[in-house]
């Protein structure tokens, strides 16, 4: 019973990758090439090595592309990896001897919600004070540019596709021709978006220079400008945005 228990425990975002590519008899130079991936960085995935991995946007992206390379769902394995790298002390470290987990703090009834409404008015009053600076500022390009561009790898592209890739986070939502919601959430650096290419889209963006466009298997550059937000940017079939 407790070897079963363990196993369970065991069984993380990256030990299922692991064991995905090993059943289609796959190595991780052969996921590497596939992927244009660093072969440390999907070894540190498999073994859920947090610290010897860049920053957790990059990493999602990575996560998706692993996933979708073996034919799994690459959102449910970033779900995943997000929830598993939360609670490492459940990874793989009860079966070691001397493992005491460690305890709960109890908090007093109420505290939590006094604490958020407290948070809440000094985040509003805060706001309050530095908008007239906000609004005066400039935005540059170096505010929104990717933390470590050489650790963006390119996209599975399909030449039947759009494809939309975040070269930096922004929120972004797609419609399709009938106005009906596609996707609407903010994607960190890497994530992409893909639709059949002989649709039409309607794209709203945060930041228009941090979503970058692919018809097919041809790059057509970011929406707009750094920094800026546009909204129905018209994505046509056969022709560019």
């Amino acid at each position: 019973m407790t070897a079963h228990t363990s196993n369970i425990i065991l069984e993380h975002i990256g030990t299922r990758l692991k064991h995905k590519r090993e059943a289609l008899g796959l190595s991780i130079d052969d996921i590497a090439q596939m992927t244009h991936l660093r072969p440390d960085y999907l070894q540190n995935i498999e073994y859920l090595n947090v610290e010897a991995l860049p920053s957790i946007g990059y990493v999602l992206g990575f996560v998706r592309t692993y996933a979708k390379a073996l034919g799994m769902d690459g959102a449910n394995a970033v779900t995943d990896y997000k929830l598993d790298v939360q609670v490492p002390e459940n990874l793989g470290m009860r079966d070691r001897p001397h493992f005491v987990p460690q305890s709960k703090l109890r908090l007093p009834r109420g505290f939590v919600p006094a604490l958020m409404t407290l948070g809440f008015a000094v985040m509003l009053g805060t706001w309050y004070s530095i908008q007239p600076e906000t609004q005066a500022a400039e935005v540059t390009v170096a505010d929104y540019a990717p933390q470590d561009t050489e650790h963006l790898t390119a996209p599975i592209i399909e030449t039947d596709l759009v494809t939309l890739r975040a070269t930096a986070p922004s929120w972004m939502q797609v419609k399709d021709i009938n106005g009906t919601v596609l996707v609407s959430r903010v994607f960190v650096t890497g994530e992409t978006w893909q639709g059949p290419k002989d649709s039409g889209y309607s794209v709203s963006v945060r930041d228009a220079g941090a979503i970058e466009v692919f018809y097919g298997g041809e790059l057509r550059g970011p929406l707009g400008a750094r920094g800026h937000a546009k909204d129905n940017i018209e994505i046509k079939p056969g022709l560019s945005h």
